[in-house]
């Protein structure tokens, strides 16, 4: 299983399964991404890192 590191916009930083990412949203500077139902604010950083794994994840 792969794991991918994300900081959320408190600076804590979280390991999850990127597979298990619902949704994205970007609402100007507010980034929100939704993991096995929980909500989590994340920076833009963060956001450019996870849009890039995404889309070179293989399914």
């Amino acid at each position: 299983m792969e794991f991918m590191e994300i900081k959320d916009n408190q600076g804590t930083i979280h390991y999850i399964n990127p597979s298990h990412i619902s949704a994205i949203c970007e609402t100007g500077d507010q980034c929100k991404i939704n993991l096995m139902g929980q909500d989590y604010m994340i920076t833009q950083d963060t956001l450019k890192e996870v849009k890039l794994h995404l889309t070179s994840f293989k399914h």
